[in-house]
Parts: C-alpha cells; structure tokens; sequence
C-alpha cells in the first residue's frame, strides 16, 4: 500500500504589529507609505492566511522566522495567541530571527507627528520558552546558539525530518552556524538517513543569493555563504525553506563537490503578494514538489492582491509625489521615510523636482523620440514600442518592481516587444561604457525580472 504524501505549509515573516504601538498619524502613514509591509494590517491578514490554511488538507505549517515586526512584547504576545488558535487544526514549527528581538535595538510606537522608541522588547534567550509549544516542545533534539535561541529537530514521521535551524549569528560576526552549531547538524542529518527519511530544513537569512546580487547582497544571506550552502549540501540537505528577503525566488545551489542545495525563499505573508508556500513530499523520498497560493482577501479587503500591490508601490509613488509635488518638508519627509540621507540630497531639490515631474509624466512615445534620437536609431527598434506607446515610463517600470516580489508572475518571453523594449533601454549605459561591470550587473537583474527565472514555474517538482 503506499505511503500517504505528506503535506507542509511555509509561510514567513509574519512581522506582527500590534496596533497599541500606533496606526495613524503623520509619523505612521510616512512609515506605512515607505514599507512593503502592511503593518497596520498585520492582525487581518495573519487570521485570513491561518483560516485558510486551518482548512486546508496540509499537515502541518512552518514559519520562518521575523514573527514580530520589531521585536515588541505586545506583538509577540498577540501573536502567539494567534498561533495557538491555529494549533488547534494543525501541528505548527516557529523560528525566531532578529526582528524578533529587536536587534537593532531600535523599537517603535507611533503617536501624531512623533516617534517613540520606548517599547518593551523581547530579548532573545526568552524567545525559545515563549515559543516552547511551537516546535521545541515536539523536537527530537535541539541545539542552544550563544544567544539563547535554538534550533531543533522534529521527526513529523518516520519518513520525514525537519530541521529547524535558528540562523541569527554565528558567533563570528554574522547570521550562520558556529562549528558546534554545523556538527549538531551533521549529526542529525546521518541519522536520518541512515532512516531513509526525507529532511526539509527551514532558517530565516538566505542561504545563497536569490534573483540577483543587487538585490539580495548585503548581509541578507548567511555570512560565507557559499561555504555555509556547501557544506550542507555535501552533508546531503537537499531542500531549504528561508525568508528574510521578502521575495519569492527558487535557486539551486551545488557544491565544488557537486552536490545540489535547492533554496526556496519564501516572501513575507504581510506584504504583496502574501505567498504561501504548498510543499508535497513526495512518494519517492526523493523529491518534493512546490506551488504557491496567495492571499485572495482578509477582513475589510476583499481584494488583497490590488490591496498589497498598491501598497507595495507606494515605496515608488509617493516619493515621486513627495519630491515632484511636496514642499521642502514633503520632499525632506519622503526622503527620510526611506532611509535616504534627505539632509543632502535636498540641496539637490532643485534639480530633482523637476527631473521627479518629468519622469512622472514621461510617455513611451515621448521617450523613445527621446533616446532614439540620442541613439542615432541603433537600439530600440518602433514596433516593440507600439503595444506601450500610450503607457507611462513609470508603469512600465512599476511592472518590473513588483516582479522583484512575487515570483516573477508578470514574466515576459525574451522574444516579446516588452523584453527587447525594456531591456534594450536599460542597456544603454553599458554599450557606452562598455567596461562598466555595475553597468552589466544592471543589465543581468532587469533581464532575470522581466524574463524571469525558469524555476519559478509553479507547480515545480524539485
């Protein structure tokens, strides 16, 4: 008789925020406005998501970590209560990352015009018994880092083992694992095999860079990456859930010894396009097969996906809004609300306003007249131009934004009119300084949007 498939559920970086830290105000909205997350609304889609995944046939949920936006204690607190109720359908497997102890050290409540940083926080040698019942208390073994945090084991039957790995900081520097940390793991990756079972694992920084390094470097992956991947490739993990980057993104990884890590990062469930990952294990213990469902609605949207769009393009509109139309405040403001350094760029104001109002109004017409006359003719051809002609340049560029988040599901076939329009624009730095490697990465991550990533063809056995 054969084996039952089992079925898991991932989902990441919930960042609950309780609404006693403030949801309105000028200082709120500017937060709000600049944030792919949906703060505000973090309690509505954290029950639409648990409700449907209650009623579905999974067997169980993973988390992968930042379940708190800042670490809060009022966040945490709801948010285990939330946890609990989900509990009562299906078994549940947490991790914890740095947001969930604040690690910056840098919490917030908003009030009016002001921000607060006078928030009780949770620190993190207290996360694992607070979050006890939700994985350590089902593992096999577990595996204490300096910090006080753990990873864990948890054989869910005698064909599969997850492991939980809590990946905030090495003990050198950066997100990884110690020695210590690598042995306990290799130990638990011998004896399930010599168990013949399946092991899933799940951490919260990337493993090895998704998309594109322009986009996913910077401290998002564990520190030494490559070393980091290989070594748990050549130990045999095969398949490893993370989040952090707030992107959906499939990328297979193989060691100098040639074994192949396959890393699935799974974007965060309160921002555009609120994933949820559907894992199968499959009959062969070999492979597991991978789709993706999305938030359709929660309480008071019933258009989540228009819903978490718009709001994941605010990061674009209304700072164009705020530099072309704002005042000096309004232009200040804006410029701050995204961590930019608005003290010296405002100097600038005078010839950012105007460039701000002109590419917000800039057609595709108008600009190719533009740049075919600077380019003498030589690399847009009219007719890729002819379906957009009427469409903004900012719309076009809307389009490729949101592809950095959801899996590339606006792709377009390299041989399309949009393709070759896009990306013989954007190439037209680099065939003048032809030398320029940033210049050729920039080319690399506007082809891997638009055209996409042949992995993210869901459903996708792996």
């Amino acid at each position: 008789m054969p084996e039952k498939k089992v079925k898991l559920t991932v989902i990441a970086d919930p960042h609950f925020y309780s609404r006693k830290l403030g949801f309105e105000g000028r200082a709120y909205t500017l937060r709000s406005e600049s944030d792919q997350k949906c703060l505000a609304e973090t309690a509505e889609i954290v029950d639409a998501a648990f409700k449907k995944i209650a009623e579905s046939d999974t067997d169980a949920v993973l988390i992968a970590g930042d379940l708190s936006n800042d670490g809060e204690v009022v966040s945490h607190e709801e948010f285990r209560e939330k946890l609990k109720e989900l509990q009562k359908h299906k078994p549940v497997f947490v991790i914890t990352a740095t947001h969930d102890f604040c690690s910056d050290k840098n919490p917030r409540r908003y009030e009016g015009d002001n921000v607060y940083h006078d928030v009780e926080t949770m620190p993190a040698d207290k996360l694992r018994d607070f979050y006890y019942e939700f994985g350590p208390k089902q593992a096999s073994d577990e595996f204490f880092t300096h910090l006080g945090t753990s990873s864990y084991a948890v054989d869910f039957n005698d064909r599969l083992r997850l492991l939980c790995f809590n990946d905030d900081q090495s003990g050198m520097g950066g997100s990884g694992f110690s020695e210590e940390h690598f042995q306990w793991i290799e130990k638990q990756m011998k004896d399930a095999q010599s168990k013949g079972m399946t092991v899933i694992s799940m951490e919260h920084h990337l493993l090895v860079k998704h998309i594109h390094p322009m986009i996913s470097g910077g401290g998002m992956s564990v520190k030494d990456e490559e070393k980091v991947a290989s070594r748990l490739a050549d130990m045999g993990l095969k398949y490893s859930f993370v989040g952090h980057s707030h992107m959906t993104d499939v990328k297979k990884f193989t060691s100098p010894a040639g074994n192949t890590i396959t890393s699935i990062n799974v974007g965060s469930i309160c921002g555009y396009p609120a994933p949820i990952a559907l894992v199968t294990v499959n009959d062969d213990r070999n492979t597991i097969t991978l789709d993706f469902d999305y938030l359709d609605s929660f309480e008071g949207v019933p258009d989540a996906q228009a819903f978490f769009k718009e709001h994941a393009l605010n990061l674009i509109n209304k700072t164009i809004e705020g530099v072309a139309y704002g005042d000096k405040q309004e232009f200040i403001d804006r410029i701050n609300a995204l961590g930019a350094p608005a003290e010296k760029l405002v100097k600038f104001r005078f010839l950012l306003k105007p460039a701000a109002k002109f590419a917000d109004r800039l057609t595709v017409k108008k600009a190719y007249r533009i740049l075919n006359t600077l380019t003498f003719g030589r690399v847009i051809e009219k007719k890729w131009t002819l379906p957009y002609r009427d469409e903004k340049v900012m719309d076009i560029g809307r389009t490729v934004f949101l592809n950095i988040f959801n899996a590339q599901q606006n792709r377009f076939d390299r041989e399309s009119d949009f393709y070759k329009l896009v990306t013989s624009v954007v190439s037209i730095p680099s065939r003048i300084l032809k030398k320029n490697k940033a210049l050729k990465q920039i080319n690399e991550l506007v082809d891997v949007l638009v055209a996409g990533n042949e992995l993210n063809n869901f459903p996708i056995e792996l």
